[in-house]
């Protein structure tokens, strides 16, 4: 079954392109928990993928009625609550208790911002092994519930691409495993690649000669006999 948070080629409603002139945030607080994003993980805590996860796994209720930055911030909340950051009462107060929750050495001052978002965080590891895949060599996806490490998991194989056959167009060395580094069972770089997909395989409106690359890890796919 499709994960509620998998929305990827679900019929949509309109959609609203921006404007030259649009600002970056509609409204302040989400420049706010954008800003407290990335402050947070500069602690190493946890990853990005641990973030995904906690979004993707709030309640479907909560998931499908919060706008974009909403699902952000709880997912925050709910994550700095978890790994005794600080404590229900400080949130539901707005009051932060230093003398219970000391201030984290490792908080990012304003000063190093510049360096650490010009510097990034790469997935990229250096390999540890041979890929078993080759460029040009025709796959097929796993069912996403099949590449979990655990239940619920976390994946990045999009539903929309389950069990399909594609193509591998691109070889990109080996990349942090999402599916392990989102529930600290360590990074586990593995092969990744890009696998070109037809549309017309994936959808049935898709207009014919279109396709769509999915970076796959290599424990998503199979050789297609």
């Amino acid at each position: 079954m499709r994960p509620y948070h998998d929305i990827g080629g679900s019929r949509a409603g309109p959609v609203k392109p921006d404007k030259p002139k649009d600002p970056i945030f509609e409204y302040s607080w989400h420049k706010r928990v954008l800003g407290l994003t990335v402050a947070s993980g500069a602690m190493g805590a946890w990853s990005i993928d641990t973030l995904r996860f906690r979004r993707e796994t709030l309640p479907k209720e909560d998931y499908q009625s919060y706008t974009y930055y909403e699902k952000w911030l709880v997912a925050l909340n709910n994550l700095f609550v978890s790994r005794g950051f600080v404590d229900l009462e400080e949130i539901e107060n707005g009051v932060y208790d230093k003398i219970r929750q000391p201030l984290n050495p490792k908080t990012l001052r304003a000063n190093a911002v510049p360096s650490m978002l010009a510097t990034g965080a790469k997935a990229s590891r250096p390999s540890s092994g041979t890929p078993t895949l080759f460029i040009g060599e025709k796959v097929q996806t796993k069912r996403p519930s099949d590449t979990l490490l655990q239940s619920p998991g976390h994946t990045m194989l999009p539903h929309y691409a389950a069990g399909k056959t594609g193509v591998i167009l691109f070889y990109h060395g080996h990349h942090v495993l999402p599916n392990s580094n989102a529930h600290f069972l360590g990074e586990n770089p593995e092969p990744l690649y890009s696998v070109e997909f037809s549309s017309e395989d994936l959808w049935i409106s898709a207009e014919p000669g279109d396709s769509v690359i999915v970076d796959c890890w290599e424990s998503y796919l199979e050789p297609k006999l």
